[in-house]
């Protein structure tokens, strides 16, 4: 979908330059061949990079009411009803279009809520996973389509992305500013909206995210010791 907005962090990079890596074996070389390493089961691959240096942005926005109801997923991750509620394109009040397809969705958290992951339409960036979190906390919109997939996050206008860093398999993204929130439930999804989105953009099996230093989760009144929300790769 296209922004609302532009996202503070576009920058025009080669397709090369995003998440590719080549290894290049010299010749006669008798080194033996790296092991292949197991890939956990509860990640979805980081977003590609289309052949024009463009990235469709993974953004994690709430679920519309009923949407586990209406479009149940599978245990393998795939659609058991055809479509899933939210208008495939909507257009934002300065004419752009957001495209609105879920391409995966977490397991229930909070109040019984589910967070669905939603693609922009092609960005240039050279950080997808810090551009996507901009975009959320940007957000002139606080819904979108019908049924509406809302964000929350976007009333955090202060909040601002200082970094988005992968080791291993965690991603810890660090904040500076003060989320605004309306109670527990909201706490809720404005910390899995965080947390999902940086894992699927970078491809992380767990997250961190921290504002001012402080963990988040405690900021907002939340358990810190959680087991990571298992997302679900829809599958059509």
């Amino acid at each position: 979908m296209t922004p609302t907005h532009q996202p503070r962090a576009r920058v025009l990079v080669s397709a090369g330059s995003i998440g590719l890596a080549v290894l290049l074996a010299g010749c006669g070389s008798s080194d033996p061949e790296p092991e292949e390493q197991e890939v956990p089961s509860n990640t979805i691959p980081q977003p590609e990079v289309e052949a024009d240096d463009t990235v469709r942005l993974p953004l994690a926005m709430v679920s519309p009411d009923g949407q586990a109801q209406a479009a149940p997923l599978s245990g393998e991750g795939t659609l058991e009803d055809e479509q899933a509620p939210g208008s495939p394109v909507e257009e934002t009040p300065d004419g752009e279009q957001a495209q609105e397809i879920e391409i995966a969705r977490t397991a229930a958290f909070g109040c019984d809520d589910t967070v669905s992951v939603i693609r922009s339409v092609p960005t240039v960036t050279e950080d997808p996973a810090v551009a996507a979190l901009e975009f959320l906390i940007d957000d002139e919109l606080f819904s979108h389509g019908s049924p509406a997939f809302s964000n929350p996050l976007a009333a955090s206008e202060e909040l601002s992305v200082d970094s988005v860093e992968v080791e291993q398999d965690m991603v810890r993204v660090a904040l500076s500013g003060e989320p605004v929130t309306t109670g527990e439930c909201e706490s809720w999804q404005i910390l899995t909206q965080i947390e999902t989105t940086a894992r699927v953009a970078t491809g992380a099996t767990d997250s961190e995210v921290t504002v001012d230093g402080q963990p988040l989760a405690e900021l907002l009144g939340l358990p810190a010791d959680r087991d990571p929300l298992q997302i679900n790769e829809i599958e059509r």
